[in-house]
């Protein structure tokens, strides 16, 4: 029978350990990179096929950390940068307070730089005047100048509504709708896609491993 015998030398098993650390770092490393563009990819494709623009898919981020470095606890940072995106993953019932005024296609979209607001538009443009509606959802409507005749200068425009606001000749015209509640349903399963992502690290992790 044969005999086999091992003797320890100080350091060497510290220095073997080193020698497969860098390997298992870039492979850790490189795994989570790539289960975050990923997710960055098919969670994008999952907001464009719900119908939201490139802005909204273009907010969705990944970081990995640490940057620009290997690291055996490397780690993603999954998140989306328009704040209020998670209604659209869970779902949600937002109550106005006690209405919500949603902007018709009539209203003008913004103002400068911010989405138009009833409050914005009294402050920026003019005046809004109450209509109720027995049975209906009440509006909220601005004054549009209006021609000789009496008759809107055909569609409805920013300018004729300063006009109009600003005591030119003018009629009404309903700019806010205003109710109750809004269910939003989810639309977005960023979360079901980084589940993917992650249950496939380990295959990553083989596949990047080099020693």
């Amino acid at each position: 029978m044969a005999r086999f015998r091992y003797e320890r030398k100080d350091g060497e098993f510290a220095a073997a350990m080193a020698a497969i650390k860098d390997p298992i770092a870039f492979a850790g490393t490189a795994a989570i990179s790539e289960a975050g563009d990923i997710v960055k990819r098919e969670g994008r494709a999952d907001i464009a096929a719900a119908g939201f623009s490139k802005r909204w898919q273009n907010a969705l981020r990944v970081n990995v950390y640490p940057r620009r470095k290997y690291s055996i606890n490397a780690a993603a940072l999954i998140f989306h940068n328009i704040r209020y995106a998670g209604v659209f993953e869970e779902g949600a019932t937002i109550s106005g307070r006690p209405r919500l005024w949603l902007p018709l296609p009539t209203a003008p979209k913004r103002a400068g730089r911010k989405k138009m607001t009833p409050a914005l538009y009294v402050k920026t443009i003019g005046p809004l005047f109450s209509i109720e509606r027995p049975g209906k959802p009440p509006l909220l409507a601005g004054r549009i100048a209006t021609n000789r005749r009496g008759s809107k200068t055909g569609k409805v425009s920013l300018s004729a509504l300063k006009r109009g606001g600003a005591g030119a000749p003018s009629t009404l015209v309903p700019l806010f709708i205003g109710i109750d509640r809004v269910n939003i349903r989810d639309r977005f399963s960023i979360r079901q896609i980084t589940e993917r992502a992650a249950a496939r690290l380990g295959a990553l992790y083989l596949k990047h491993l080099k020693v």
